[in-house]
């Protein structure tokens, strides 16, 4: 149960400090395969014909489906080669834009800022933790009390000498 217990806090731990590049990678898997999808059923009329030298093209190809040209993502549906250049059938993807814009603001928000870390997070990520002995948690088991001199109290059956330590 401890280990459960353990290992949600843990997950609960990942989740608030990754969680937001979690939401962005799988929100941007989600908006390239919704793209594709739109792209198999698009008409040549609603597509933009963008013409580029074979070395312009591969300076803005981000990948086998994306280009990325003056700073927009555009998703290719068809690629024309000539002998001296290449057309592309794109569709200008807003949604990709905006998310990789979202995300760069976060980038650059947490560079912008120069807050030390809190020293109550500093002291909970310092904590050590000792191994729990499992035989003290087990019912039915007797407790054992380990009897050393500073546990003992005043009345206890050891004799103790009230006085200033000797000096030497």
């Amino acid at each position: 149960m401890k280990k459960l217990i353990g290992l949600l806090f843990l997950c609960a731990l990942l989740l608030q400090v990754a969680g937001s590049y979690v939401y962005f990678i799988v929100r941007l898997t989600g908006i390239r395969q919704e793209m594709r999808a739109q792209l198999k059923n698009k008409p040549d009329e609603e597509l933009t014909l963008l013409t580029f030298s074979a070395e312009e093209f591969r300076k803005v190809s981000v990948d086998d489906h994306e280009v990325k040209v003056s700073g927009k993502m555009y998703d290719i549906a068809r690629i024309v080669s000539r002998e001296d250049h290449v057309l592309l059938y794109v569709v200008h993807d807003e949604a990709e834009d905006n998310l990789l814009v979202l995300l760069n603001e976060m980038v650059q928000r947490s560079a912008k800022d120069k807050k030390p870390v809190p020293s109550q997070l500093l002291q909970l990520l310092s904590l050590l933790f000792l191994p729990v002995d499992h035989e003290l948690l087990t019912p039915g088991i007797e407790i054992i009390n380990h009897s050393t001199s500073y546990l003992f109290s005043q009345d206890s059956t050891s004799p103790t000498i009230d006085g200033p330590p000797p000096r030497g």
